[in-house]
């Protein structure tokens, strides 16, 4: 079955719409409904109601790591996303499985946006109920060039939702390129970036800025256990030159990543995807808000996404992926004696971030280039 075949229409969705919200339909209220129709008992798609249920038995809990809150949670829903092993292996033989976005369920369902070049899709890994995979119709590779302007387009369409995306190396467990969405302003990171932004600290965390000018304003948020870059903009061409700049500035401080037990040397051949790689590590979250009319984008440098702890032997091994949700504070483990050590030993959390981020030094470079870049955005807005 294609994927267009897993479509369902307005028609299909119409038991699952609000009545006042009949006349004005559009990608949120389609979204509610679908989400609403996968989980329908009796109509429903049955291995997203079976793990609804694992969901409601979650472990969670908020320890402080250096003064910044982090949501640790035990969720065997994930584990399928933390155990991937798709962009680990160097040198192997590309895997034979089928793309599971490419061969859905039966069951599964979505409804297609963006002049159907993409399926929305109810996500079975819950991190928040309501998550969303935004699937390309077509199987083509998880590589951001020549999709940021269809993120943008996505988080105009779903504006009640933050728009994802992990890169091949940076947390993405399928080779086939996808979004994710989740509701807004759930995830704790989101919540205290917002904060931030708003002059807030967080003991010692705080967002210090690059530049800013009337159009546009980039921050660097310090101290915040994991590398990360946010920009503000009202302007969508500014947003657009200025994430040209940092994935330029992001690619050639890449270039130095080399040597490091366990971490693949940037440039390496991506079995999976069949070509060496040629990307920034990083992840992206991306959101507008239709009333303010601004746009927030933030991005997550990484070195790569299995912190030193996954490489231990048994019994000292801990199982972690380090993707967009974990770098937005929900660290997230599908291992009960996992989530203990994490819940007991905030300094293992602090280490799993500083393996998978930048460190100091190319961040301190990061923040050089990008600052050095304020002129050519300011130019290119003209």
């Amino acid at each position: 079955m294609a994927l267009r075949d897993h479509h369902l229409s307005d028609d299909d969705l119409i038991l699952y719409f609000l009545e006042n919200s009949r006349k004005q339909l559009d990608d949120n209220i389609r979204t509610a409904a679908l989400i609403e129709q996968q989980t329908d008992p009796d109509m429903g798609w049955r291995r997203l109601i079976d793990n609804m249920k694992s969901y409601s038995q979650n472990k969670n809990v908020i320890v402080s790591v250096k003064g910044v809150p982090v949501h640790i949670s035990l969720n065997i829903t994930r584990t399928p996303s933390l155990t991937a092993s798709t962009f680990e292996l160097i040198n192997a033989r590309p895997s034979e499985s089928p793309c599971l976005l490419c061969n859905l369920d039966e069951e599964q369902k979505g409804v297609l946006t963006l002049d159907d070049r993409y399926i929305i899709l109810a996500n079975p890994g819950i991190t928040i109920p309501g998550d969303l995979t935004i699937s390309s119709i077509k199987h083509e590779s998880q590589l951001i060039t020549g999709h940021f302007e269809d993120m943008i387009r996505l988080s105009e369409l779903l504006t009640d939702y933050s728009i994802f995306f992990n890169g091949a190396l940076a947390g993405a467990s399928s080779p086939h390129f996808h979004f994710q969405a989740g509701i807004k302003d759930t995830l704790i990171g989101e919540q205290q970036i917002n904060e931030m932004l708003n002059g807030k600290r967080i003991g010692d965390t705080h967002a210090a800025e690059l530049f800013k000018t009337n159009k546009i304003a980039v921050y660097f948020i310090r101290n915040f256990l994991r590398s990360c870059y946010v920009c503000v903009s009202k302007d969508k061409k500014l947003l657009i030159d200025y994430y040209d700049q940092i994935y330029s500035h992001l690619l050639n401080i890449d270039r130095e990543i080399a040597g490091i037990p366990n971490v693949p040397d940037f440039g390496h051949k991506i079995d999976s995807l069949g070509l060496d790689e040629f990307e920034p590590r990083m992840n992206i979250m991306l959101k507008y808000n239709p009333d303010s009319g601004i746009y927030m984008l933030a991005v997550f440098p990484k070195i790569f996404n299995r912190p030193s702890l996954y490489f231990e032997p048994s019994g000292k091994q801990i199982i972690l992926g380090i993707a967009i949700k974990e770098a937005l504070g929900h660290l997230i483990t599908c291992r009960e004696s996992d989530y203990n050590r994490l819940k007991q030993f905030p300094e293992i959390v602090e280490a799993v971030y500083t393996d998978t981020s930048l460190n100091s030094r190319l961040i301190d470079r990061l923040s050089g280039l990008i600052k050095s870049s304020k002129k050519l955005v300011i130019e290119s807005s003209k």
